[in-house]
């Protein structure tokens, strides 16, 4: 992948218009697809008067749920007000399943049309058909092309291809403060607003009700349809009070306990949630008041809501100290969860609606929750989770849900979840489209906002020459994707995303010999701005560059998610490297929107040559199958880790069935494949052909003959045994088939390395010295059954494996002595491990170690 030098230095023109003419056939039938930036011969835009300017609003086929408009009937009426003297012409709209019917749009002036020729200006929710795209025109949508995200890229090549200039509503924003943390912020002004947190609320009533059903309680809740039911908000507000009423009335059933909702949260969900949770009888309680409440008996007539501060939600790690808000944000590794010990056990119901990202603990894991429920606290009953992150804050949200079946259960005692709802389980709401459930009330909101940009543009857009910049305001201007066939230059940085190859291709790009950092880069790099700085710093510095790997989460249900920028920058300059690293850095304290944080690894002063070839994979959405060969011990916790991702398919090949298809339960999406590995043949190279990545788990002794047909039909491998004579003799055919052949990435080896080297390094980077090295891994049974463990081991991979290591030779170099260790005397040569004398361990040699001597440097 070449440098992105001159990439940002594109200027944009002002609003492009097609006259009265349509020339998307035209175009279809001229156009041929060439190279990223040119201009389209077959299809130029024309002049037309400043009073020539027409609107239409598009049908939507992203979702057979999606009733939602950009602007109501009563929005195309202010707006043909607005213009009646001139600039707009008609406002046309295309027939669809929307909310409003085309009749409300033509009692206040619109005309109906399948056909959006004659429009200039085109509005619409969600992403359109890439084939109805019409060249030569403005859309506004979201168009989710912002983050690179690999599965939209077709998407935004034939926008640019089609000469299209593109606004995007995700994009429209303005700055402001964070009370919390004085940082500055980026804050969406055309959006749905609290509409994701009043849907969430009432469809979490349902599922409560059915949930108490389960458990043999007859409640209005169970009462309280979904919210798409009710036409409008009013309607929805009626059904909950009318619930509310009953409540009251006859109270809850005699023996349930009192209800206890807890709130997490303070944004625009929590704020819509607690919206609707305060039209039934109920009382807010503070964390202590709802520890008491468990004493209390029924009949209850009302619920009760406890809002769960940040100090409830975590603490420091080994520290008393009072919680500093600003400290937690700041340093979030710091801190650890206290969630599932002071919240979880005494409320019944938690909604929500929290931001969450890797860096900071989790509310809930599956861990906690199952030991809640050894321990006899069953009392959580659903969790309406309205971020919506999966394997987030909530751990056990394993799954967005559809609005066609919008719960499932999750069993603690098991790990496993159903469709079903049962007593024996927690109950989860997890839809991702919450607004579109309340149509009429999420279109208003929206087109209120919408509405002052769309004049703007129609004032102020006429000229088709113009720079947005200087002729809309910040907010519009910076919106603007595409004009012109090009990327404009807040935007030019999607390129670098675009060029990527697939997964299932390789790429040479820089050879990692030359001296280079390693950058990661986690925050709101697009949405701040911040990645387009960042570029300009390395571009300004003249340094060649290759993006490893974008990680980007969609917005979901109004919640925003952090992105992960991975690349590497390149120069023989270490003064350029250093610029770009210093610089980079200051950014990342300049740009509070982008509530950013780096790591880095230097690579400048000892660069050393690699014997695999750069890669270049973008994460996102992006569909995965990969292959995991063997259905071992410790193949359940790869499939369950990775198979947590519905993009990810996981495909176990073993030759016992039974085992196969035990280990591809653990994944969301798993498949079970019965082959013998013991030989290659032409089943197993078709499933190494179709696999983006081979991990194999299978005894070391395999791994040479898989590693022949992943190089053959050129497909990553992984493995977590010892790098073998044999698998280091692949290495030029891994090379030149493009592929990496990564061994050792076990515990041991592989965690015990990293964990070698981040001690190591540490002491090399503030002037030290290793003397003395030593490295200690195992695994150790438990406490209460270590006694009456004959061996005093854990087995925690193959049984074969362990008694077979235990007859390895072991060489090591102890006080500048050579020491040999013959594998017959392996056993008796144990020495007793001191660093925890209570546990009564012993050290045995591992293998040669001498190799990772100058490995470790």
């Amino acid at each position: 992948m070449p440098s992105m030098h001159g990439l940002r230095r594109i200027v944009p023109s002002g609003l492009l218009r097609s006259g009265r003419r349509c020339v998307n056939r035209l175009w279809q039938q001229q156009h041929h697809h060439g190279g990223f930036f040119r201009t389209i011969a077959a299809a130029q835009p024309f002049n037309i008067d400043q009073r020539d300017i027409s609107v239409g609003i598009l049908a939507e086929h992203y979702d057979k749920w999606e009733r939602r408009v950009p602007i109501t009937p009563d929005h195309v009426k202010q707006l043909i007000t607005s213009f009646k003297h001139g600039e707009l012409t008609n406002v046309y709209v295309q027939p669809s399943q929307r909310i409003f019917p085309e009749t409300q749009y033509e009692a206040v002036g619109a005309k109906i049309s399948a056909d959006l020729c004659d429009a200039d200006i085109l509005l619409g929710v969600k992403q359109p058909i890439i084939d109805d795209l019409l060249p030569d025109k403005t859309y506004f949508f979201f168009s989710h092309v912002i983050k690179g995200q690999p599965e939209n890229m077709a998407l935004l090549q034939a926008i640019l291809d089609k000469n299209i200039q593109l606004f995007d509503y995700e994009a429209i924003a303005s700055d402001e403060t964070d009370p919390s943390t004085g940082k500055i912020r980026k804050r969406r002004l055309v959006a749905f607003g609290k509409y994701a947190g009043i849907a969430g609320m009432i469809d979490t009533f349902q599922c409560l009700g059915r949930r108490l059903l389960a458990s043999g309680f007859s409640t209005p809740f169970l009462n309280c349809s979904p919210a798409y039911v009710y036409y409008d908000l009013d309607e929805a507000k009626r059904s909950v009070k009318e619930l509310g009423r009953h409540i009251e009335e006859d109270g809850l059933p005699m023996s349930l306990e009192p209800l206890v909702f807890a709130f997490t949260g303070n944004g625009n969900v929590t704020t819509g949630a607690l919206e609707m949770f305060q039209l039934l009888p109920h009382k807010m309680v503070t964390l202590d008041e709802a520890i008491a409440l468990k004493n209390t008996t029924g009949p209850h007539k009302c619920i009760y809501g406890l809002m769960v501060q940040q100090q409830d939600l975590v603490k420091r790690t080994g520290s008393e100290e009072v919680f500093d808000v600003k400290h937690y944000r700041e340093n979030p590794s710091e801190y650890e969860s206290t969630f599932a010990s002071k919240v979880a056990p005494i409320c019944n119901v938690i909604v929500n609606g929290i931001y969450w990202d890797e860096r900071y603990p989790r509310l809930l894991t599956k861990a906690e929750m199952s030991e809640l429920y050894r321990n006899g606290s069953k009392g959580l009953f659903v969790v309406g989770d309205i971020s919506c992150d999966v394997n987030g804050s909530i751990e056990f949200l394993e799954k967005t849900t559809t609005i066609e079946k919008p719960f499932f259960s999750w069993n603690p005692t098991t790990n496993e979840a159903d469709d079903e709802i049962s007593k024996d389980g927690i109950a989860v709401m997890g839809v991702d489209i919450l607004p579109t459930e309340l149509s009429v009330e999420s279109s208003k909101h929206f087109g209120e906002s919408l509405l002052p940009l769309l004049k703007q543009l129609i004032t102020n857009g006429h000229d088709k020459d113009a720079d947005v910049y200087g002729n809309l305001s910040p907010e519009l201007a910076n919106a603007c994707i595409t004009q012109n066939g090009s990327l404009t230059p807040n935007f030019a940085y999607i390129k670098a995303l675009m060029e990527r190859p697939r997964a299932s291709t390789t790429k040479t790009i820089h050879s990692l010999s030359k001296p280079h950092i390693l950058l990661r880069i986690e925050g709101h790099i697009f949405d701040s701005g911040l990645i387009n700085n960042v570029l300009d710093v390395i571009e300004n510095q003249d340094c060649p560059f290759d993006i490893e790997e974008c990680t980007v989460k969609r917005t979901v249900n109004g919640v925003a998610t952090k992105s992960i920028l991975m690349m590497r920058v390149f120069s023989d300059d270490d003064e350029k490297l250093g610029n770009v690293l210093k610089k980079i850095t200051l950014l990342l304290d300049l740009i509070d929107s982008a509530d950013a944080s780096m790591q880095h690894f230097d690579n400048r002063l000892q660069s050393k040559p690699s014997s695999s070839q750069n890669r270049v994979t973008v994460l996102g959405e992006r569909e995965q199958n990969i292959l995991l060969l063997g259905a071992g011990k410790v193949a359940s916790s790869f499939a369950e880790y990775l198979g947590r991702s519905k993009t990810n398919t996981i495909t176990v090949a073993s030759q016992y069935e039974a085992d196969a298809m035990k280990t591809a339960r653990y994944a969301t999406r798993g498949k079970a494949v019965t082959c013998d590995l013991s030989q290659p043949g032409d089943q197993l190279k078709y499933l190494i052909q179709e696999a983006d990545i081979v991990v194999s788990l299978l005894p070391a002794q395999m791994h040479p003959t898989i590693a022949e047909e992943c190089v053959s039909m050129k497909t990553d491998l992984v493995t977590a045994s010892y790098e073998s004579e044999e698998m280091r003799a692949l290495c030029s055919s891994a090379e030149e088939a493009g592929i990496a052949i990564l061994n050792e990435m076990g515990l041991d080896p592989g965690v015990d390395h990293m964990s070698a080297m981040k001690i190591i390094d540490d002491v090399h980077e503030r002037g030290g010295e290793i003397t003395s090295f030593s490295s200690v891994c195992g695994g150790l049974p438990s406490p209460e059954v270590a006694n009456h463990n004959p061996l005093l081991y854990k087995f925690s991979w193959s049984p074969m494996g362990v008694m077979k290591a235990s007859q390895n030779a072991a060489v090591y170099r102890k006080d500048n002595q050579l020491v040999v260790i013959d594998g017959a005397d392996l056993l008796a040569s144990a020495e007793p491990f001191d660093a925890w004398k209570s546990l009564n361990l012993e050290c045995i040699p591992n293998r040669d170690s001498l190799v990772y001597g100058e490995k470790y440097g």
